[in-house]
């Protein structure tokens, strides 16, 4: 039976949270408001509609292990090709380090932005079968 190396570093990524496109994100917060969720954040918080949101269940015994999920508004209809309508948003321990070993395993990935949502960063990369990766710094409000 092969052992497993014990790994003592920590893992490059410390939380994964599904990001699905929506027309409405008011309206599909109130559907999963139903499932126990709750909106913990949203932009823009000075006008409407929501262009994104993110939900926890507020009754998880820890929020951060508990389902979370971030609903964003759609561009562009949903013509178009369902499997772009999710993204998967997963938090790394050091982005810049994470984006450095993307780039040199030879995934093509974006600069890292800092939009008003997450100021610590976030990247942008495809998996090899076209789906959205989103990945942003992870903080002590993150999954």
């Amino acid at each position: 039976m092969a052992t497993q190396p014990i790994v003592s570093e920590a893992a490059p990524v410390s939380g994964l949270v599904p990001m699905i496109r929506v027309a409405d994100v008011e309206r599909s917060a109130a559907f999963y408001r139903l499932l126990g969720f709750e909106i913990g954040n949203y932009v823009p918080r000075d006008q409407s509609p929501m262009h994104w949101a993110w939900l926890y269940q507020p009754k998880a015994p820890n929020w951060k292990c508990g389902a979370n999920l971030m609903l964003m508004r759609g561009e562009g209809g949903f013509e178009s090709d369902p499997d772009t309508h999710v993204t998967l948003y997963l938090y790394a321990t050091s982005l810049v380090s994470l984006r450095q070993e993307l780039i040199d395993a030879g995934v093509k990935v974006s600069q890292i932005s800092y939009p008003e949502y997450l100021p610590k960063g976030e990247l942008a990369a495809h998996d090899p079968d076209g789906y959205a990766v989103m990945i942003g710094q992870s903080f002590e409000g993150s999954p």
